[in-house]
């Protein structure tokens, strides 16, 4: 009988290690996925809000990486914007507020991650209405 229980914790432990193993394993994957699509650079979370774009705001601009400002909002409700291609945006919200993309027939089109987050190379084409929230 006590090899028996022996046998049975040693299997135990065997399945913990295993399963243990399985996980960090996920996980390191994961993360390295992770880490690819990040530099990318379409849709990359940067670590430092732009120096213009204020705590709070959903802010949007006419260059690539952050340039040319063309709107800031921080109101939660659908606001037009001119028409554009190209660009830049940046979500400086409250941690985790999404904001949302309609286009000009107030269709939504894409909601961003939660912030804080930015795409430095954005495209504006299409999209006529921001909710900031």
């Amino acid at each position: 009988m006590r090899h028996t229980a022996r046998r049975t914790r040693i299997r135990r432990t065997a399945l913990v290690a295993g399963a243990l193993l399985a996980v960090a394993s996920a996980a390191g994957t994961a993360q390295a996925t992770t880490s690819a699509a990040g530099q990318q650079g379409s849709g990359a979370r940067i670590m430092a809000a732009p120096d213009n774009c204020p705590k709070y705001y959903f802010c949007g601009y006419a260059g690539a990486n952050y340039t040319s400002p063309a709107f800031k909002f921080t109101d939660c409700y659908m606001q037009p914007i001119a028409a554009r291609t190209g660009g830049s945006w940046y979500n400086n919200q409250s941690t985790g507020t999404k904001a949302k993309m309609y286009d000009i027939n107030k269709k939504l089109v894409y909601t961003t991650p939660g912030a804080p987050y930015g795409d430095p190379h954005g495209d504006w084409t299409g999209i006529r209405y921001i909710d900031a929230c």
